[in-house]
């Protein structure tokens, strides 16, 4: 095993272009540990961002004290030019079947930080 910062590379705004991403607008759906952090990283970075996340939790009131929007998976969904699925692997599968695929886009990206619920078949994302 090499030394841990071999293969390592941090990325900075520099290293994306950003324009692909003006005039969409990103739903992050789950706004826990990871989903405050990308939602904050890409409003910093000029992106239009919708939060979802369960109506009364602390989360979501985190999420409006933040300034962003919250708005139900299904609404964000709609609203969204890319999908970035936050919640829990428990719950994933549920709110991608209820109000995540009933509502994408046609051509619409999907993005998950966990592979577990597409890897065990909890979830079909669409083939385009």
């Amino acid at each position: 095993m090499g030394r841990p910062e071999e293969g390592r590379r941090m990325y900075y705004e520099k290293d994306a272009d950003l324009s692909l991403l003006a005039g969409k607008t990103v739903a992050v759906v789950g706004f826990g540990s990871q989903g405050h952090a990308h939602a904050q990283n890409l409003r910093d970075s000029g992106v239009a961002v919708v939060v979802s996340d369960v109506p009364g939790t602390p989360n979501a009131e985190r999420a409006e004290k933040a300034g962003f929007e919250v708005l139900s998976a299904a609404e964000a969904t709609k609203r969204a030019d890319a999908v970035m699925m936050l919640v829990p692997d428990q719950t994933q599968a549920v709110a991608y079947k209820t109000d995540v695929a009933p509502n994408l886009k046609d051509g619409a990206m999907l993005m998950f930080a966990h592979g577990f619920n597409i890897h065990f078949g909890q979830i079909v994302p669409p083939k385009t």
